[in-house]
């Protein structure tokens, strides 16, 4: 077998550009940002722009393939190709993840049908069935070696890599392995899987009917095989309702989805040789599987009603609504078609993710509507469910749709403190801090109690230093930052950064000083007081206890600063779960230069 040679390499990326000369750039554009987010990830807006990148890969690769397949003209290419651009620009305007979830949400919903239109536009208004089974197929395997290739070559980069620190005594920022990562499962993996996309998709409709032997082997004897005993296990539980006549659990309509999209899966990997001599198996599967799923079906349908009637729809159950509605569609016209269009399935399933997204008929319109009006009837309630789940339902409004959700619920002006929240989010240090305060302010303004779960209660217990912080003695205050960042900033000409250290240690830079704070004793002397007995409940208080007395700061000095360590909040439980050792804290600082 001859290697490739750098030369046909270089040709090959070449070749890929000038197919794909877009893609390449939005590529190479997402490495960038990966590469930035690892550097600042406090930069938020990085992930909305990585989404984008995302859609606008898939988007431009669908468009792509259909102009080459209707033989279009290169500028009518472009034409499309710029379209396509503005639209991803003006989701990148509209959709903001960090304002509210509901469009992180929608990111997700967007992101799967445009993966779905890559699978199915060249075959749109032409093709054979045949012809769109085989291209799907390339696509698979050519993700299946690029995620290969690309594993394989991040790893060995990493020993590579490492072996250089080790043997030279070099230091450098671990983000160097996070850049590896971006170039080659970023970089690399897309630009290979894009080299192997098929160009001659006439002549995919008279390829032989070749199948992989490795591919038939793991179908046949291990992926079938194991989803006929998943369903007799699904038909037995469903036998066990019927005979006890109560109704489903909560969690099988999940079981019931991940065993229909395997066995579909499954349906379409083995469309072109189900009938073929010497494939019982194979044969027997495809006739009876969507009769089977007729009992399954009617489960799920039931177990989706049995949520939806008591907790009413969010966007998750909306998907799994429309889901299971997508499911019994297919199975019914699986059943009674006598022409099998395997097209069908991502076609379909495309268009209803799309209708999920935007308008009155979307997953986020039903989803406001239909808990504004469960917190309409439990508004009248009393009871105990009635008062828990008027905190959930103002938690999800506010979070996911905004505070200006509840206007119904007030005749207080709530557009400005909307506007307060927007203008607040993203330029703040603790953004989770301050969508926990707008929720909370929703509470207070419709005059609904905090929910204190007992049981909860009996496992979880915060203990903080309540409020005020006494900053006698010291210039300058700074917090904690989050579990999954860093903090870096000035202060009178020292540069300082920031770093949680595993679960119980913070560590500190002064321009070239570093300072190790271990906080494992404080949090063993919190845990202990709690189990004595020793803690009071912080002033109006039902769930947070006050930081005990004899948890002293921790002082710590370099030529040029000095300062201290303080604990301000410690989360612990009774023993009966896993220890947990959060904790946030501040810094209190003094710069010795200004004494």
């Amino acid at each position: 077998m001859k290697l490739p040679s750098l030369l046909s390499l270089w040709a090959e990326t070449m070749a890929v550009f000038r197919r794909f000369p877009l893609q390449v750039l939005v590529t190479l554009i997402a490495v960038a940002v990966c590469i930035l987010k690892i550097e600042n990830p406090s930069l938020t807006y990085l992930d909305k722009l990585l989404a984008c990148c995302n859609f606008s890969l898939t988007l431009l690769l669908a468009a792509d393939l259909f102009a080459e397949t209707h033989l279009w003209s290169e500028a009518k290419k472009w034409g499309l190709r710029i379209i396509v651009l503005v639209f991803c620009g003006l989701l990148y305007a509209v959709l903001d993840p960090n304002l509210y979830e509901a469009d992180l949400f929608r990111i997700l919903l967007l992101g799967f049908p445009f993966h779905l239109l890559v699978s199915f536009a060249p075959f749109i208004g032409r093709g054979t069935v045949t012809g769109f089974w085989v291209y799907n197929e390339r696509l698979f395997l050519q993700i299946v070696t690029a995620g290969i290739f690309s594993f394989v070559l991040t790893i060995g980069l990493y020993i590579a890599f490492a072996s250089t620190e080790a043997l030279f005594d070099l230091k450098s920022s671990g983000h160097v392995y996070g850049y590896i990562v971006s170039v080659t499962m970023v970089g690399f993996m897309t630009i290979f899987f894009l080299s192997g996309i098929p160009k001659d998709f006439r002549q995919l409709d008279e390829v032989p009917q070749e199948y992989p032997k490795w591919l038939k082997i793991f179908t046949q004897y291990v992926l079938i095989p194991l989803l006929s005993v998943y369903l007799l296990i699904l038909l037995v539980y469903e036998a066990k309702i019927l005979i006890a006549w109560q109704l489903p659990k909560g969690y099988v309509s999940m079981l019931i989805l991940g065993y229909a999209v395997a066995g579909i899966l499954s349906l379409l990997l083995v469309y072109p040789i189900r009938n073929r001599e010497g494939n019982g198996w194979m044969s027997i599967f495809s006739r009876f599987f969507y009769v089977m799923m007729v009992p399954l079906v009617a489960l799920l349908l039931l177990a989706v009603w049995k949520r939806v009637s008591i907790y009413g729809i969010t966007e998750a159950r909306y998907v799994l609504i429309l889901l299971a509605l997508w499911l019994t569609i297919i199975t019914v016209y699986s059943l009674f078609s006598k022409k099998q269009n395997i097209r069908l399935i991502p076609i379909s399933l495309c268009i209803l993710a799309l209708l999920a997204v935007y308008g009155p008929q979307s997953a986020f319109s039903v989803s406001k509507y239909s808990q504004t009006k469960r917190l309409g009837r439990m508004m009248k309630q009393q009871t105990d469910f009635a008062k828990k789940e008027k905190a959930e339902i103002i938690k999800y409004l506010v979070t996911y749709h905004g505070i200006l959700a509840l206007q119904d619920f007030t005749d207080r002006d709530l557009k400005p403190l909307q506007e307060r929240y927007e203008q607040r989010i993203g330029k703040v240090e603790n953004e989770y801090a301050v969508r926990l305060l707008q929720v909370d302010t929703a509470m207070v303004i419709l005059n609904v109690p905090k929910y204190v779960d007992k049981k909860a209660l009996d496992r979880d217990v915060a203990v903080s230093a309540g409020e005020m912080i006494d900053v006698k003695g010291f210039d300058y205050y700074r917090p904690l930052p989050d579990y999954t960042g860093e903090e870096q900033f000035d202060m009178a000409g020292h540069h300082i950064k920031i770093v949680r250290v595993g679960d119980t240690k913070v560590k500190i830079s002064i321009d070239d000083e570093v300072k190790l704070i271990d906080v494992a004793s404080s949090l063993s002397k919190v845990t202990a007081d709690f189990k004595a007995g020793k803690l009071k409940l912080l002033e109006d208080s039902q769930t947070v206890y006050k930081l005990p007395g004899n948890v002293n700061d921790i002082t710590f000095e370099t030529s040029k600063v000095a300062g201290v360590f303080r604990l301000t909040y410690v989360f612990v439980n009774d023993g009966n779960e896993p220890s947990t050792r959060r904790f946030d804290g501040c810094f209190l600082l003094r710069s010795k230069t200004t004494k």
